[in-house]
C-alpha cells in the first residue's frame, strides 16, 4: 500500500499550521516544504471546503487551522483527501465483486480497514507534531 502525494502533502500543510501563531500562504509554505504551490492550494482549497482549515484574505492572510490541533483527527484528514478507508474495492462497492459473499478474504479486508480507521482517529494533528519531529 502507498500513501497518496495528495495526503502526505496536506499532512505537512496541516503540520505548519499547527506549529505557527499566524497565518501562513502557501506559496511560503510550499516553498519551504519543496513542494508544488499550485497543488498544495488545491489540497488547502479541498481541506477548506471540509472545515480543516480557513482562508483569511487579505495582506496579512494566508490560512489558519479551522479547528484546535488536538480537535481534528487525521481520520478527518485522510476522509477528507483521500475518501473513506477502502484498501479493497469490493468494500467500497459490493457490486464490484461476484464473490462478495463467498470470499476467502473479505474479512481481512474489513478488518483491515477497521484497524486503519481505528489508528488514525486515535491520532490528532496536535499528537502528529509533538510526535513528529522537525519543522
Amino acid at each position: 500500500m502507498k500513501v497518496s502525494t495528495r495526503l502526505r502533502y496536506g499532512l505537512r500543510f496541516l503540520a505548519r499550521l499547527a506549529k505557527s501563531s499566524v497565518p501562513l500562504k502557501v506559496r511560503e509554505v510550499a516553498e519551504e516544504e519543496h513542494l508544488s504551490a499550485d497543488y498544495l492550494r488545491h489540497i488547502a482549497s479541498t481541506l477548506e471546503a471540509r472545515g480543516l482549515v480557513r482562508g483569511i484574505r487579505g495582506k496579512e492572510g494566508g490560512y489558519v487551522l479551522g479547528r484546535a490541533p488536538e480537535d481534528i483527527t487525521l481520520l478527518e484528514v485522510v476522509q477528507a483527501l483521500e475518501g473513506p478507508i477502502h484498501p479493497v474495492e469490493c468494500l467500497a462497492n459490493p457490486l464490484y465483486c461476484s464473490l462478495i459473499t463467498s470470499c476467502s478474504t473479505r474479512k481481512l479486508w474489513e478488518e483491515t480497514a477497521a484497524c486503519l480507521q481505528g489508528f488514525f482517529a486515535s491520532k490528532t494533528l496536535k499528537s502528529l507534531v509533538e510526535e513528529g519531529g522537525n519543522p
